[in-house]
Order: C-alpha cells, then sequence, then structure tokens
C-alpha cells in the first residue's frame, strides 16, 4: 500500500461521485461498494470493508470438508444437472434441520433449494403476490432488506410497509388487520431477527400475525437467514428447547426462508 494523506483529496471523490452517478444522501451498497473500490484502486489503499456485513469468521469445517468429499468420491458430480426439485438427501436434511431447531414436522418435498435467500424471497413473493388477482400487494415490516423491494418492481407487484418502530403487540396486529382486511394484501415479509436492526418480534406477535393470516389468506413470508442470531437465549442445542421462534406454529400460511451461508459463516 502507498502512503495516502487523509483526508482524501475532496476533488477526487466528487469526480467519482459525479461519474458513477451516486448521491451519498441515497446511496445504496452497491453503490458504495462501487465507490470504495475506485477509491482503493486511485489511492492504493485499503479501507476496511464493512457494506456487505462479511464478519470475516472461518467457516464451520463440516461444510467445506463435506463437499470436497462427495466431489472426490463421485466423479461425474460436477458434470451432472441436479435434480429440479432438489437434492433428496439434502431435502430430508432441510426437513430433519427444521425439526431440530425450529420444532416443526414438515415433508422434505416441501424443502426447495434456492440460489440464496434472496432468491427464496424472490419466489415467494411471486408465489404470495400472484395467488388471487386482486391481493397483488406484499406487505413489509420496515426496516428491511432493501432489494426484496425491489424485486416486487422486478415482479410486477405493489407493495406497501409498517415501520415496526411506530407499531408492535396489539398496535401492530390492529394495523396488519386494517390492511388484510382490504383483500389487497397477498404476502407479508419480514425478516426476524430483523435486518438491518436486529429487532425481534416476540411470540405473542408471531401468534396474532398467524392468526390473521389464516383469516385473511394472506401467505407469510418469514426470512429467517439471521437464524438463531438473538442471543438473548440459545437457540443452538438441537432437539432441546428454547427453540427459533417461527410464525409456522399459528399458521400453514407460510414460507420460512433459511440462509445457509448464515448457517455455515459462509459470508455472513
Amino acid at each position: 500500500m502507498n502512503d495516502v494523506t487523509l483526508p482524501l483529496e475532496a476533488a477526487v471523490l466528487d469526480r467519482l461521485l459525479q461519474f458513477n452517478e451516486i448521491d451519498l444522501h441515497t446511496v445504496s451498497i452497491r453503490e458504495l461498494s462501487i465507490l470504495v473500490n475506485e477509491l482503493e484502486a486511485h489511492f492504493g489503499l485499503e479501507f476496511i470493508r464493512m457494506e456487505f456485513g462479511i464478519p470475516g469468521l472461518s467457516a464451520e469445517r463440516i461444510g467445506p470438508e463435506e463437499e470436497i468429499r462427495v466431489l472426490k468420491d463421485q466423479k461425474k458430480l460436477p458434470s451432472t444437472y441436479p435434480p429440479f426439485d432438489g437434492i433428496l438427501r439434502l431435502k430430508k436434511a432441510a426437513a430433519l434441520f427444521v425439526k431440530k431447531f425450529l420444532n416443526l414436522d414438515v415433508f422434505s418435498e416441501n424443502c426447495v433449494p434456492t440460489v440464496g435467500a434472496m432468491h427464496g424471497c424472490l419466489i415467494s413473493m411471486a408465489i404470495a403476490g400472484r395467488r388471487r388477482k386482486k391481493a397483488d400487494t406484499i406487505l413489509f415490516l420496515d426496516p428491511g432488506f432493501p432489494v426484496n423491494k425491489l424485486q416486487t418492481k422486478f415482479l410486477n407487484l405493489k407493495t406497501k410497509s409498517i415501520d415496526i418502530y411506530d407499531y408492535r403487540e396489539n398496535k401492530l396486529l390492529q394495523k396488519l388487520e386494517d390492511n388484510f382486511s382490504t383483500g389487497k394484501i397477498g404476502g407479508l415479509l419480514w425478516s426476524n431477527p430483523n435486518n438491518p436492526t436486529w429487532v425481534c418480534l416476540k411470540e405473542k406477535e408471531l401468534e396474532g400475525i398467524g392468526k390473521l393470516a389464516t383469516k385473511y389468506d394472506v401467505i407469510c413470508m418469514e426470512d429467517v437467514a439471521y437464524f438463531g442470531m438473538d442471543f438473548r437465549n440459545n437457540y443452538g442445542v438441537p432437539g432441546k428447547p428454547p427453540y427459533q421462534p417461527t410464525v409456522a406454529r399459528y399458521t400453514d400460511n407460510y414460507f420460512i426462508i433459511i440462509s445457509s451461508s448464515k448457517v455455515f459463516s459462509y459470508a455472513g
């Protein structure tokens, strides 16, 4: 790295902002990444990178070691496509994971592999927003992952949102019922723990959400990418309570989106 005088030259920053059409008041994660990459290249320095939430933890070895073993044992595996609905062994393992850590009995046929939690949310919203012609709106509990709202634009679905800081417990449930009762809401999406604020829904709130979803035929899309990371409770002992809270205990109208990259610390 070169010796660089701080603060950096404002003229260079202004030029890069203008060239990339970036407004720092509304900068997105991806725009920030582009800007920092170009600043690193121009000045020959290294920034502490936090925009993608990579903590630098070593991956749990059981994951890559098992992948290596399977690739060595099955020589033709890298040159074949997986089944459309997923590898049977993996689907059964997913159902077992859900049983051990959520205490839910699910069919392995209903455990569907996707290309990350973002893809899982995309597919879930596509289904929830198209089941009934009038119910083409996805309701979000904010603050949330902004990319999900971009996905609804791609899907040509409408969006509404509720700021969870203004509505908790009975106020939240009443606000949800006000929206659900219009018949326009196809799905409700939230993350628990919340991304990016780490707010967690209470069991009573999840119960109320589940009952309302059943009453008004709304699909709950529960993004548990940060599975078990509410460290006030130890959710990490398989087959023993306490279990990760979930709306699935209170309704059959749900998708649960689980991120294996977070579970095994590959990236998140």
